[in-house]
């Protein structure tokens, strides 16, 4: 405990890396939601639109989703208009270098 208090610098420093290194290991996937712009064609409805491009999401999460990007009020949308829109999400892992060895002929 002398030592604790003797070395306040070092037992900071020692703190911060650990509460650090915490920090890294809890946010080891990190999420990120890019978007895209696309130009309304005939016959394109949101919910078409949610068919092609809301993968993992549902299709009324998604609508809606778009509908407060653009600040629409409704789900009407006209030829020619440009929508954004979510893209799929990328999940980015601290691990992507690890191969495994094989031995092929």
């Amino acid at each position: 405990m002398n030592w604790v208090k003797e070395n306040n610098f070092i037992t900071l420093f020692l703190g911060l890396c650990v509460v650090f290194m915490m920090t890294l290991i809890i946010s080891n996937t990190l999420s990120t939601e890019q978007q895209s712009e696309i130009k309304i064609e005939h016959g394109d409805s949101l919910w078409e639109l949610a068919n092609k491009f809301a993968t993992d999401e549902p299709k009324e999460e998604w609508i809606n989703k778009v509908m407060v990007m653009n600040n629409l009020q409704s789900s009407h949308i006209r030829v020619g208009e440009v929508l954004v829109i979510p893209e799929i999400q990328e999940n980015f892992h601290f691990d992507h270098g690890t191969e495994i060895a094989s031995d092929s002929n």
